[in-house]
């Protein structure tokens, strides 16, 4: 029979099959929020839920309350609109507000990590990039524009714009590096190479890089860092370059030394024992012709061979090595200055305690020999002093020597180092020791090295 009223099937009218709609329509609200949707989606999706449950539950609700009064029905149903736009602001409000925590909150997070890329960067001063390979998109920090000069657009196809700016003599070397990481499975990158500022010049850069890779093993991001090498290359090429003068100075002054040994040679071999043996032959030839004076001239001429040949074992002691192998150097020191005694009036010294000449190599010894045969010869040369104190000690892992003298002295700043003083010089450098003179007009000299 027709009432008059809305009809309503039996499983609406049944209270307890409202609960069970309720409560699925509050579990699905509750999915959309927590589901990853987008937000506009899942606002959308609350808005649709709650109009669609308003529908189906606010007429079997205000019928239950008018008690199917058709008037009462019809005056509830403009306060039904008006408490369906209060509760569907309230439900967006709500719902918008959660929405824009958890962008704030992602948003937070976003920062965070931006800021902690730039403090990375600002305390490494390394230029930080991180590229997806699959989006194409790439972040760079602050101190990799301020690097090269560039601004942040113009680094938006950060790809195209690093492989445009290599030099194009490391280019294709750099590339076919990483493409062959990316390829192969390897997961660092690293390579040196020049790269093109903004102003047109070129940097050396270290890059490294990681690669990120996915279950599947192909890469989709590249991590990593520059650094700016300019001045360590161009710091490493200078002391290259300088390494490469000294040894051409050294070469030099090798072949000086060697031409003055041979220039020393020729003056002792013209000068004296070419002139001893000039008056020996000289007493011979008048011995022949003058019988009466021969054994005179022949006692002349024997006495003057005598003197040749100790010039001549001078000499040759001068030029040769001591054998240290069959005698210390100590040994070979005490028969240098015996033989300087010979020849002038000085007074030595020799000072040792604690001296352990085992634990220097052979070659070592020599060079410590040769330098207090050359230092000595110089104090006979120029100094006229009367004293000299030779000092042998172990100072840690180098061995010191000391040579001392009284001597008039020269002022280092005003005389220029002599070819001895070159030569023990470069003696000194092939073991990369060090020497330091100290001297005044007046005061003496004293030599100081260390090897």
């Amino acid at each position: 029979m027709d009432t008059g009223y809305p009809i309503f099937c039996d499983e609406i009218d049944d209270w307890y099959g409202i609960q069970v709609i309720f409560s699925q329509y509050c579990m699905f609200i509750a999915y959309c929020m927590k589901n990853p949707l987008p937000s506009s989606a899942k606002l959308s999706l609350t808005f649709l839920v709650f109009g669609i449950g308003w529908i189906l539950f606010s007429d079997f609700i205000t019928l239950s309350i008018t008690r199917h009064n058709l008037d009462a029905y019809t005056k509830l149903q403009h306060y039904k609109g008006i408490l369906f736009m209060v509760l569907a602001a309230l439900l967006i409000y709500f719902v918008s507000r959660k929405l824009y925590g958890n962008i704030e909150k992602a948003r937070k997070q976003q920062e965070e990590i931006l800021e902690r890329y730039q403090l990375l960067g600002m305390a490494t001063n390394d230029a930080v990039w991180d590229y997806n390979i699959v989006t194409k998109q790439c972040y760079t920090n602050r101190t990799l524009q301020e690097m090269f000069g560039y601004t942040a657009d113009e680094l938006q196809d950060n790809y195209h714009w690093w492989t445009n700016n290599l030099h194009p003599e490391d280019k294709d070397r750099v590339l076919d590096t990483i493409d062959n990481k990316l390829d192969r499975g390897g997961t660092v990158w690293q390579d040196e190479y020049r790269f093109r500022c903004k102003n047109g010049d070129y940097k050396s850069i270290f890059d490294r890089g990681f690669i990120m890779r996915n279950k599947a093993g192909q890469p989709y991001r590249l991590i990593g860092a520059m650094q700016d090498i300019t001045e360590q290359r161009l710091l490493q090429d200078t002391l290259f370059e300088a390494q490469a003068r000294h040894k051409d100075e050294l070469a030099q002054s090798v072949l000086q030394t060697e031409e003055a040994e041979r220039k020393k040679l020729g003056e002792e071999l013209h000068d004296n024992i070419n002139q001893l043996l000039g008056v020996v032959k000289l007493y011979i030839q008048h011995a022949l012709v003058n019988p009466k004076m021969r054994e005179e001239l022949l006692q002349k001429s024997a006495h003057y061979i005598t003197q040749t040949i100790e010039e001549i074992r001078n000499l040759s002691r001068s030029l040769l090595p001591p054998a240290l192998n069959e005698q210390s150097l100590l040994d070979s020191l005490y028969q240098l200055i015996e033989d300087i005694r010979h020849a002038k009036e000085i007074e030595f010294k020799v000072q040792h305690e604690g001296f352990d000449e085992t634990r220097i190599p052979d070659n070592k010894r020599l060079v410590i020999y040769r330098i207090i045969q050359e230092q000595l010869n110089n104090a006979l040369k120029h100094s006229e002093a009367q004293t000299v104190v030779i000092d042998l000690a172990h100072r840690g892992p180098h061995v010191q020597l000391t040579i001392q003298d009284n001597g008039i002295g020269f002022d280092p700043e005003q005389v220029k180092p002599g070819m001895g003083l070159n030569n023990i010089r470069n003696r000194i450098e092939v073991f990369n020791g060090e020497m330091e003179i100290r001297s005044a007009p007046g005061n003496g000299c004293t030599l100081e090295v260390r090897i």
